[in-house]
């Protein structure tokens, strides 16, 4: 049984355009590593992403932690209690946060209200965010202060940092440090989601 020319023509066209389509698809690469490449993102694959496939997420700031500060005013060479009187000498903690470009504090927690608590120099204070600022890949300043009624607050320490630098499992953690060496721990807790 012999082939009809018209069949012949139809399953040639059919085989060349099989081969044609069939090598112009697409192969995965596996030498490229897709991820996020956004140096803002905590979560950033730094040198190990080829392309950026749209995974970014960003750090939002959800609460500010001083999980420990020194125990005595050290700093003004007396070594005595934070606040003078029988009681309540703990220091009353005014922390105040800032990206080094800003010549404003975008966390001040005296100026939004939440006061000046006590807290004993092993408590962790909690500051809850009143607006969830995004981490940028920049250094940021902070300080935290006891504050004084009469002469002046008091600095019980101060330092820099970058947060994308520090990030880690949903905290930024950095130590501070005051004249003479003591030592405060700032722990800002962050969300990750999607950039607004």
């Amino acid at each position: 049984m012999r082939m009809k020319p018209i069949n012949i023509c139809i399953t040639v066209i059919l085989a060349a355009l099989l081969l044609m389509f069939d090598s112009c698809r697409k192969e995965e690469d596996p030498l490229r590593t897709g991820g996020c490449s956004d140096v803002n993102s905590p979560i950033n694959g730094s040198g190990s992403v080829d392309y950026d496939d749209g995974s970014c997420l960003y750090g939002f700031i959800t609460e500010y932690q001083i999980t420990y500060h020194p125990e005595f005013d050290n700093a003004a060479g007396t070594g005595t209690d934070w606040d003078i009187g029988l009681i309540d000498t703990d220091a009353d903690l005014i922390l105040r946060i800032k990206q080094d470009t800003a010549s404003n504090w975008f966390f001040d927690s005296e100026s939004i209200g939440l006061g000046t608590p006590q807290f004993a120099h092993t408590d962790t204070a909690v500051f809850p965010a009143p607006i969830e600022y995004q981490l940028w890949n920049t250094s940021y300043s902070w300080n935290l202060f006891d504050h004084d009624l009469i002469g002046g607050n008091d600095l019980i320490c101060a330092g820099q940092f970058n947060p994308i630098e520090k990030a880690s499992d949903g905290f930024v953690t950095v130590v501070g440090y005051n004249s003479v060496g003591d030592s405060t721990e700032l722990r800002i807790k962050y969300a990750l989601r999607k950039a607004y």
